[in-house]
């Protein structure tokens, strides 16, 4: 190969390709069983489905799929999705019952919990279709026909019997073998992505109170918001506890509830893709999953939409009472300016009262050193030593005190200059 591959070049390949149903004949079982299986229980399902299969003549397993075959005509496939395996066994009309039940003893025990089990069995055509029909054990007080694509007929009751499975009958139609296994692939998409979007309707049922309480919850602490005498501290912390309570709620039916959405999606497709044509007295295919899927999947709709709805009040209330807060807040910083503003007035009228004062102060201070120079000078030269002393000491006192307090005064500024500094710095 002299070109680089993409890294993912292959796994796109595999992907397009995992989804191929084994051909069908005109006459032949089919069993499948959709089990959602924990991560914890993914090991357990690898050794059995690795240690524990019975024979087959052709054997390939990759990562997420795998199949094989036997040369009798048994075919086995198997698919790993997101939270579910899908596992599909194949006979040929004239297996022998015990091996037979071999195999399905097999997929019987496989790790997980089932979804959806159904037996279906594949008739060449509808002559003889009441003795079919009770070979099967279809119910025709509530049975589901219809036609579907390249001419196939099914019949089902769509219920749960004795054994554990669902049944449909299928008339082969007009087709080959691999197109006929991609049309009963399609239904059985169908069906199976029905069930697994119907488990978040339980989900729904079980926090639908929870969420009722909660909007009440949140409709009341709305009016006390709407009173400007509640204290908005305690409204904002059970503000919160009821945010939390919705995240709590959102957390455990997230992944369900999106997983709903896509399941009911791809039904809908897979439902689509079959052209259903209704048979005169009969329910049709598009009439029973309408009916059962879609009010369910809306529901679940209806409630992520509330859950978001909720989330959006919630912000909407808590920024009202921020607004209120912050405002308060300013307010009480103005209050506070204005204080310091009336401080800041009379500390500066103090100031001047005492400026004043100084002056008068100053300037006694100032006449008496005046009067001893004047001393010192009268007393030269044959005046009193007193007095000549201390006028002479007057000039010198008073320039040392100058050159002490300029010296002081440096070192503050100085020592206020680094400070500053040191806090642009940080």
């Amino acid at each position: 190969m002299g070109f680089t591959e993409h890294p993912l070049r292959r796994w796109a390949v595999d992907e397009m390709r995992l989804r191929r149903f084994a051909p069908v004949s005109s006459h032949c079982d089919i069993f499948q069983v959709v089990r959602l299986i924990d991560p914890e229980e993914r090991s357990d399902e690898d050794r059995w489905l690795i240690n524990n299969k019975p024979d087959f003549d052709d054997w390939t397993l990759a990562a997420r799929h795998g199949s094989g075959h036997t040369h009798s005509g048994i075919y086995f496939l198997w698919e790993r999705h997101t939270e579910a395996s899908t596992l599909t066994l194949i006979f040929p009309i004239d297996t022998p019952e015990a091996v037979r039940m071999q195999y399905i003893g097999w997929l019987e025990q496989w790790p997980g919990g089932v979804v959806r089990a159904t037996h279906i069995l594949v008739i060449p055509d509808a002559s003889n279709i009441d003795r079919d029909l009770d070979r099967i054990g279809i119910s025709t007080l509530e049975m589901v026909c219809c036609d579907i694509n390249a001419g196939l007929r099914i019949w089902s009751d769509f219920s749960i019997h004795s054994d554990g499975y669902g049944r449909l009958l299928v008339t082969a139609g007009n087709v080959e073998e691999g197109e006929r296994g991609r049309i009963i692939q399609r239904v059985q998409e169908l069906g199976n992505y029905r069930n697994l979007a119907l488990l978040g309707f339980p989900t729904v049922q079980e926090y639908g109170p929870q969420l009722d309480r909660l909007e009440q919850k949140l409709s009341e602490h709305a009016k006390r918001v709407a009173v400007a005498s509640q204290d908005d501290e305690v409204l904002l912390d059970e503000l919160a506890a009821i945010s939390s309570e919705l995240e709590v709620i959102r957390s455990a039916t997230g992944f369900r509830l999106s997983a709903t959405a896509a399941y009911a999606e791809v039904a809908a497709d897979r439902l689509a893709a079959l052209n259903v044509q209704p048979v005169a007295n009969y329910q049709s295919l598009t009439d029973f999953t309408e009916r059962r899927l879609v009010p369910a999947s809306r529901t679940c709709s209806v409630f992520r939409q509330r859950l978001s709805h909720i989330a959006e009040r919630i912000s909407g209330v808590m920024h009202t009472l921020d607004v209120r807060i912050d405002s308060r807040i300013k307010a009480q910083n103005l209050s506070l300016m204005q204080s310091m503003e009336r401080s800041t007035q009379l500390q500066f009228r103090l100031q001047t009262l005492v400026e004043g004062l100084s002056v008068i102060a100053a300037a006694y201070y100032l006449v008496g050193l005046i009067a001893y120079i004047a001393k010192g000078a009268a007393a030269y030269p044959a005046g009193a030593k007193y007095e000549m002393f201390v006028g002479l000491i007057t000039l010198p006192v008073v320039l040392i005190i100058y050159v002490f307090v300029r010296h002081l005064r440096h070192k503050v500024l100085k020592e206020n200059g680094e400070g500053n500094s040191r806090i642009a710095d940080e």
